[in-house]
């Protein structure tokens, strides 16, 4: 039963984590302006593209779908890699993960 419920919790997962139909992303800065704003420990709001994204805006009659926390770009592996992974968060498929500033280049953001 473990097994079927699994199956369907992460077939239901990967269809939420497809992007939605007619999104259409709203980039209101530069990722060049982005990456001298942010601050260590910023939380970065995001307007997520995604189908899961539209449903927790609707519940939260927000915006914003989705927050990743800025660890700073001292935290970095590489300071010669142009795009470090410098974003924590939380995704549905991938857990809690760091990615790079660039994930969400072309989309609408508030810090």
């Amino acid at each position: 039963m473990n097994a079927i419920l699994g199956f369907l919790g992460r077939a239901i997962a990967r269809y939420l984590d497809q992007p939605s139909p007619g999104y259409q992303p709203l980039a209101t800065g530069s990722p060049g302006q982005l990456r001298r704003t942010l601050q260590a420990c910023d939380v970065l709001l995001v307007e997520g593209k995604h189908r899961i994204s539209v449903a927790i805006k609707y519940l939260t009659q927000s915006t914003w779908s989705h927050a990743a926390l800025y660890l700073g770009s001292r935290l970095a592996g590489d300071p010669a890699d142009p795009d470090p992974p410098v974003l924590l968060e939380a995704d549905l498929l991938h857990g809690v993960c760091v990615v790079p500033l660039s994930r969400y280049a072309n989309f609408h953001t508030r810090i």
